[in-house]
């Protein structure tokens, strides 16, 4: 029996069909996947953790619209803690603040956000099944029809008998082909996984863990504590300093404001004075004011 004829075996035909479908099947989910998990570890690449406060806007537009991170990624700003002012710092004035993250960014982005989620994994992992189970059923298919055609009550019963054993041995083959062609599935998928999808949701993992600090509840609840004490023992200061300070403010106010003014009026009285001498005798009028 030739490679040729067993292939032409219509039960044959249809198992390789089937495979091959598969595999244009995952290639072509897994090369699309590749292809937008690829741009957001670009992004996230171009990204620095000294400049996030000010390109959040930038990569907060590019993962709300990145079709495989725009449902997870409003969730995993919600387990942000942002800075007062996020978009609107000059870095000329010297401040960076940080933008922490709560929870761990591996929670977020993951195998199943990011991958199992947009190519029907559930789907694809029957895939292997499948291939076995068209071996059996197409195997007892064969030799339900080969038995049913056997007449031994012919003259031609030692030909049947052998047509018999031919349709017996090509039932048996479609059960090695659809295992064999189940176990080459089984590989393919798993190469083309690990480098087309695996390897970019790792990245992006580590990405996330690069440009934000991990902050948990406790540790944010304690510096909000230690910032609240810090706080208070500064308005105490300010408050014991604030009755000195006024005075002194308001003693240098009224030395800089009525100084000036007093020693123009003493400065009029004494040319008044000056001139009322000229004019003979009413200068004792103004000398008796002082």
């Amino acid at each position: 029996m030739g490679f040729i004829k067993i292939m032409e075996e219509p039960a044959i035909l249809i198992i390789t069909s089937v495979f091959v479908i598969f595999v244009l099947t995952i290639l072509r989910n897994y090369l699309k996947t590749e292809k937008a998990l690829s741009a957001v570890f670009k992004v996230l690449t171009s990204m620095d953790k000294k400049d996030i406060s000010y390109r959040f806007k930038e990569l907060d537009e590019f993962m709300g619209t990145n079709a495989y991170t725009n449902t997870v990624w409003e969730d995993f700003k919600k387990a942000l803690i942002f800075p007062d002012k996020l978009f609107t710092l000059d870095k000329s004035l010297g401040y960076n603040p940080d933008i922490y993250l709560t929870v761990d960014a591996s929670y977020f982005f993951n195998e199943e956000t990011l991958v199992y989620s947009k190519i029907n994994h559930k789907f694809i992992q029957t895939m292997p099944t499948i291939l076995t189970g068209l071996g059996p059923f197409f195997t007892f298919l064969k030799m339900a029809m080969a038995f049913s055609a056997v007449d031994f009550a012919s003259s031609e019963a030692a030909s049947s008998l052998n047509a018999l054993l031919s349709d017996i041995q090509m039932a048996a083959l479609c059960s090695v082909f659809a295992v064999g062609y189940s176990l080459f599935f089984i590989f393919i998928e798993r190469i083309l996984y690990n480098r087309k999808c695996k390897k970019y949701y790792l990245l992006i993992q580590k990405e996330f863990i690069r440009i934000f600090d991990v902050c948990t509840s406790e540790q944010f609840l304690l510096d909000l504590v230690k910032e609240s004490k810090s706080q208070n023992v500064n308005n105490e200061q300010i408050l014991r300093a604030l009755p000195e300070d006024f005075a002194k403010a308001v003693s240098k106010s009224i030395g800089e404001i009525t100084t000036p003014y007093l020693e123009n009026i003493l400065y009029s009285l004494n040319k008044l004075n000056e001139s009322m001498d000229k004019g003979g005798g009413n200068g004792d009028v103004v000398d008796k004011l002082f």
